[in-house]
């Protein structure tokens, strides 16, 4: 096979090329399919151990509320504990240790007064005074209640407490009956479970490790503090899915789920490498497939090459000419009803006319955010798949930020500096929001975030106090503190559904904070307010 140099040799190229794209797509789509089907079959494991934990944590709950039920409704405990004396304390004792009999689980039973001082206890510890523990107010309140992570204030050990409150006569709560369970219980059953090949942790309401399969953050410990796994909680908005991350130097798929029962997150995280290896083999077998069809796309781009190139040489020659400085070539003539025809034409009429295409910047030229148009659009876009896809107690939070003081920094320092400011308040917004998330300039120093599939307040919350916090500590060239935010909140739907509902609250939320001292946000639906 022979081709001399020139046309000839590019065509020849080019067809060559083309004759590899199926070689490529053949690696390529095999590689991807095993990868995506593996990473399904991740989330599928990942799913089952997750509900295998949580079904397992909704036993437990359930089984040992119910028995706290009963002995709620004991007439003895409910005399004792209105009317606790010497005599009836060595009864009231042998139901309570009867009941610990039953499960065999080495965990205690308690009982407590309305006036939060613990009457009894199955270990024989410190009787201790319970008034701040959020599971006596919620028993004073007529709740049962599952703790999270606490201090035992007699032992000291990290436990979780499961309350039922205790009534008289009239219906009113004058006690109540817990069990405490040690953490061990949880952490056992998670370590059976587990593989070699994964981790499973467990975590209460506000991100303490409950149990750990793998010891990666011990047990009692907020989840991530000083590890790599710290930013998986700052990135689980919904009820359940699966994110990618990086441990011990490789990628693993992390999939997580909330106990409905309790409101603990459950994540299961399990590396990739058993992934690429059947993924290396599926890809093997695809270069062998991908040779063959190689070698025939050359012997087909060789017999392209010699039937077309004479008349592309014809417009190659003419295009070189025009190159050189030969305005004298007005057209090319190509005779052709095909496609070479077509192109001929086609250059023809560029010859002759000239468009001006322009594309519109979607970004603010200083800070590389958002511009205020794209924003708008976003939002808007945002809006609609929230409301053709409303789900209960998921929302949508839009921000408004105002940077206080930054006419005096523009002043004072000059508008370089100025510039500055914005810059590095931007960079600060992006470490702390979701790839996801939308953060725009609106010009000058005022700045807009949409967030959607948020679960609770609580996130909201939490994400306007880090916005409080990169304009308070922003330092530009060794100066800082001469900044602070003044953030305005609306929410979808409580707010409204469209953008312009959004904005207004927003807006309207903001100049609340401009007129009550600045440096704050403010949501008229929240409670509180930050200052």
């Amino acid at each position: 096979m022979e081709i001399s140099k020139g046309i000839r040799a590019k065509i020849f190229i080019l067809f060559s090329i083309m004759g590899m794209v199926p070689f490529i797509i053949l690696i390529i789509a095999g590689g991807y399919n095993m990868l995506s089907e593996q990473k399904d079959k991740a989330k599928e494991i990942g799913m089952l151990r997750n509900s295998i934990v949580s079904e397992h944590v909704t036993n437990l709950i359930d089984k040992n509320q119910a028995v706290l039920e009963s002995l709620s409704m004991s007439p003895n405990l409910i005399d004792y504990v209105q009317n606790p004396t010497a005599e009836k304390r060595p009864y009231v004792l042998k139901i309570l240790k009867d009941t610990d009999d039953i499960f065999r689980d080495n965990n205690i039973t308690a009982l407590t007064g309305v006036d939060a001082q613990q009457l009894i206890r199955t270990d024989n510890k410190t009787l201790v005074n319970v008034k701040k523990r959020q599971h006596f107010q919620e028993a004073m309140r007529g709740r049962p209640y599952v703790s999270d992570i606490i201090s035992s204030m007699s032992t000291g050990k990290m436990i979780i407490v499961l309350e039922v409150p205790v009534f008289n006569a009239e219906g009113k709560p004058v006690g109540m009956v817990q069990r405490n369970f040690n953490l061990n219980v949880l952490q056992d059953f998670v370590k059976e479970l587990d593989d070699s090949e994964s981790s499973i942790i467990i975590m209460d309401r506000v991100g303490r490790v409950i149990a750990n399969s793998d010891n990666i953050v011990g047990v009692g410990t907020e989840y991530g503090v000083g590890t790599e796994y710290k930013f998986i909680l700052e990135r689980i908005y919904n009820t359940s899915g699966t994110l990618d991350i990086e441990t011990n130097g490789e990628e693993a798929s992390a999939t997580y789920s909330r106990n409905v029962e309790t409101g603990w997150m459950i994540v299961t995280i399990q590396p990739y490498h058993f992934i690429m290896k059947k993924v290396y083999e599926k890809a093997l077998k695809a270069l062998l497939v991908g040779g063959i069809v190689a070698v025939l796309g050359m012997f087909l781009a060789y017999w392209l090459t010699m039937r077309i190139a004479k008349p592309i040489i014809e417009i190659t020659n003419v295009v070189d000419q025009i190159a050189d400085g030969d305005n004298s070539v007005q057209k090319l003539e190509v005779n052709r009803d095909d496609e070479l025809g077509m192109m001929a034409a086609a250059f023809n009429k560029l010859r002759t006319e000239r468009d001006d295409f322009r594309l519109e910047s979607e970004l603010d030229k200083l800070t590389e955010l958002f511009n205020k148009k794209t924003m708008e659009n976003l939002c808007r876009m945002k809006l609609r798949t929230f409301n053709e896809n409303e789900t209960e107690n998921i929302f949508m939070a839009f921000y408004i930020v105002d940077l206080d003081h930054f006419k005096e920094v523009n002043d004072l320092l000059g508008h370089q500096f100025g510039d500055k400011v914005l810059v590095e308040f931007a960079k600060g917004l992006k470490k702390i929001f979701r790839p996801n998330d939308c953060i725009g300039r609106f010009g000058g120093d005022e700045f807009v975030i949409i967030v959607d599939s948020l679960p609770n307040m609580e996130v909201v919350i939490r994400k306007a106090e880090q916005i409080k916090q990169i304009a308070y500590n922003l330092t530009v060239e060794g100066k800082s503190h001469f900044v602070t935010a003044s953030i305005g909140i609306a929410i979808a739907p409580q707010n409204g559904r469209d953008y312009d509902s959004l904005f207004a609250a927003a807006d309207k939320a903001v100049y609340h904070v401009k007129n009550n001292g600045k440096n704050g946000y403010h949501c008229d639906l929240f409670d509180e307010e930050s200052d």
